[in-house]
């Protein structure tokens, strides 16, 4: 297992919003500490979510757009223990993975890189009764029913999570790369809007989200950095705390993200590598 050195993590104040956007002083400290735990089986070529699998250090993960749709068991040395194709799906474009308190995953065939899709939705599995899929339609309450020009294009989305019996799922902003926004949505099948919640600026394109087991922070993933929110008891705005922000430099293009526990979380990436990171 490879340890590297103690990471620059930025850590920055956020002021409060809804529908205003968050802005940044950022300072330096220097905290926690990222683990290489293992290369990924070669038949996952670019997991692209990561969900906890009911025993510790297991996790499910998946394919991103154009592969079979399967999830794969893992663990943290790297071995492939099982796949399950789910059927009555195809990956359009999965993205992400979360789990509510049941044990149902959510499978998030979200992406929208062109953002043209009019057709997205979340499928809902129950891995102990036979990965039966459920499905989830939505559209965003906000989102043009035609083109939508380049410098608009955010209604992607690689990263969502299960929160009190909602989806909340955050936008990769491909447009300008300055702006995530927050949505909420049910986690029940049929079809649905996903509601406009907050917005927050987050420079990059996020790529992937979660929240922690206590339901006291946000982890939302970028290319080579992670923000860290603090969450108010029984609120959904979860851009509304002041957050940290971690550089890590060393993660390659990361594509998923997951709590492990409260001060834990996994991650991996396109290169195929499987990091932990201490909190």
């Amino acid at each position: 297992m490879k340890r590297f050195p103690q990471l620059l993590l930025l850590a920055c104040v956020a002021l409060p919003l809804t529908s205003a956007l968050s802005s940044y002083t950022p300072f330096t400290t220097a905290l926690g500490s990222l683990e290489l735990l293992a290369k990924l089986p070669e038949v996952i070529v670019e997991s692209s979510g990561l969900e906890t699998a009911g025993t510790p250090g297991q996790y499910w993960t998946h394919n991103d757009a154009g592969n079979l749709p399967i999830l794969y068991k893992i663990n943290e040395q790297g071995k492939l223990l099982s796949q399950t194709q789910i059927q009555g799906t195809i990956n359009n474009d999965w993205e992400d993975l979360a789990q509510d308190n049941k044990g149902y995953l959510y499978i998030g065939d979200v992406g929208n890189n062109k953002n043209e899709r009019q057709d997205l939705r979340i499928y809902k599995v129950s891995p102990k009764q036979g990965f039966k899929a459920q499905v989830i339609k939505f559209r965003y309450q906000d989102q043009p029913t035609g083109k939508v020009e380049k410098e608009l294009r955010n209604f992607d989305c690689e990263g969502f999570f299960w929160h009190n019996n909602k989806l909340y799922l955050l936008s990769k902003d491909r447009g300008q790369q300055r702006t995530s926004k927050l949505y909420e949505l049910s986690d029940q099948p049929g079809t649905h809007t996903a509601k406009l919640v907050s917005k927050a600026q987050i420079p990059g394109e996020v790529t992937s989200a979660d929240v922690s087991p206590d339901g006291t922070k946000m982890a939302v993933l970028t290319y080579g950095k992670l923000y860290v929110y603090p969450i108010r008891k029984g609120s959904n705005q979860f851009f509304s705390q002041k957050p940290q922000v971690m550089l890590l430099p060393k993660t390659g293009k990361s594509e998923a993200i997951l709590f492990k526990d409260n001060k834990t979380l996994v991650m991996s990436n396109e290169e195929g590598d499987l990091f932990q990171y201490a909190l």
